[in-house]
């Protein structure tokens, strides 16, 4: 039940939520709303968005209600995108030609050597999913550009 397109129900952290509308309107596209539509979605949800956002964007009517979670078969739980391992950078000979750079896999610094957002962006860029970077990084959550989030960070001053 509940979907398709034109009667679309999601279910997030066992509450069910008509997204029928809101689907076409989703910064994210609309296609991630549609193609979960009738299914738990909170797999797909949870990396992306805070777990409280439905009930401050939404209309409480929009709630339909709790599911119970011994309803919910395993056809009908969204799943994840795979973990795509990060693609490897094609090593490259020198100028010379002799030798070969080797590449090494990214490794978090620690938290006491992150000195600016700039630091924080970077470790972020390398180890989110592709799509949450995607949505994070464009300032969809509220609809302003990278630029003027930029801008509005380096008014900020952080100290060690």
């Amino acid at each position: 039940k509940h979907n398709k397109k034109e009667d679309c129900w999601i279910v997030l952290y066992g509450k069910a939520y008509d997204l029928t509308k809101f689907g076409k309107v989703h910064p994210g596209g609309a296609h991630l709303i549609f193609e979960n539509a009738g299914k738990d979605a909170t797999a797909v949800f949870d990396p992306i968005h805070p777990k409280d956002i439905m009930e401050k964007l939404l209309k409480p009517s929009l709630t339909m209600g709790n599911v119970d979670p011994a309803s919910i078969t395993a056809e009908h739980i969204a799943k994840a995108p795979e973990k795509k391992a990060a693609a490897k950078k094609v090593p490259t000979k020198s100028d010379a030609g002799a030798a070969v750079a080797e590449v090494e896999d990214f490794v978090k610094p620690p938290l006491a050597a992150m000195l600016n957002t700039f630091d924080f962006e970077s470790v972020a860029r390398e180890t989110m999913e592709p799509q949450a970077w995607g949505y994070y990084s464009s300032g969809g959550d509220d609809e302003i550009t990278l630029r003027d989030n930029h801008m509005a960070f380096q008014r900020i001053t952080m100290r060690p």
